[in-house]
C-alpha cells in the first residue's frame, strides 16, 4: 500500500507540475516526482516480495526484504537532502523565467499560450499582479469569469489578483510540504516493517533451530 500510495502521489504531483513547466524549465522540479514514481513501483514489488517471503515463513526472503527497505528508506532521504539544498535557487531562476515569458507575451505565440495556461491554472495575472498589463493588452486569462466582459479591475470577482510570480512560488512550496509529509510517514512505516521483518525472521529463525 506505501509504494501505489507513493506511486500515485508521485503522478499526481507530476501531473500538476506540467501545467506550469513553461516558467520551470530551468528548475529540475520534475526529478522529485519521477524519483518517487520510481520508488514507489519498487516499493511495491518489494512489498509483495515480503509478503511471499512471509507466507513462506521464508528468513532469507524476510530478511532481504528489509535490506531492501533500508535501502530504498536511504534513497528518500537523499532524494529529499538534494530536494532540499537546492531549494534556494529556484527564486531566482522562476523570476527569470516568469519576466521573460511575460514579457515576450504580445511577441511570440509560444510565450502568449504558456502565459494564459499559468494565469487560468494557478489563478494569478501578471508578473506582480493586474497593474502589470496595459489596457490593451490585458488578456482574457486573467478574468475569473473570460467568457464574460472583462477589462481591468481592482475587484477580485472580475480580476485574479495576486501575481503569477508569488504564486508560482506558493505552489512549488505546496508541492514540496506535500512530498515531505508524504516521505516523513512513509519512512516511519518502512522503519515499522523492517523492525516486524527482523522481528519475523527472528521467530522463523528460532523456529527452525527447535
Amino acid at each position: 500500500l506505501c509504494g501505489l500510495a507513493i506511486l500515485v502521489a508521485g503522478a499526481i504531483s507530476y501531473a500538476n507540475i506540467d501545467e506550469i513547466n513553461h516558467a520551470l524549465k530551468d528548475v529540475n522540479i520534475q526529478g522529485s516526482p519521477i524519483a518517487l514514481i520510481v520508488v514507489g513501483s519498487i516499493v511495491f514489488i518489494i512489498a509483495f516480495y515480503g509478503c511471499c517471503g512471509a507466507i513462506r515463513e521464508s528468513h532469507c526472503m524476510i530478511i532481504t526484504f528489509a535490506i531492501f527497505l533500508i535501502v530504498i528508506l536511504i534513497i528518500e532521504i537523499a532524494i529529499g537532502v538534494v530536494a532540499f539544498v537546492n531549494r534556494d535557487g529556484y527564486d531566482e531562476v522562476i523570476t527569470k523565467n516568469v519576466e521573460e515569458m511575460f514579457g515576450n507575451y504580445t511577441k511570440n505565440d509560444e510565450y502568449k499560450t504558456q502565459v494564459d495556461s499559468i494565469q487560468k491554472s494557478l489563478e494569478c495575472c501578471g508578473v506582480n499582479g493586474p497593474d502589470y498589463w496595459t489596457s490593451s493588452t490585458f488578456p482574457t486569462s486573467c478574468c475569473v469569469k473570460p467568457e464574460g466582459n472583462c477589462i481591468y479591475s481592482k475587484d477580485p470577482n472580475v480580476v485574479f489578483q495576486a501575481g503569477c510570480k508569488a504564486k508560482l512560488k506558493e505552489f512549488l512550496l505546496n508541492i514540496g510540504v506535500f512530498l515531505g509529509a508524504l516521505a516523513i510517514a512513509v519512512g516511519v512505516i518502512e522503519i515499522i516493517g523492517v523492525v516486524f521483518a527482523l522481528c519475523l525472521a527472528s521467530s522463523i529463525k528460532n523456529k527452525e533451530r527447535r
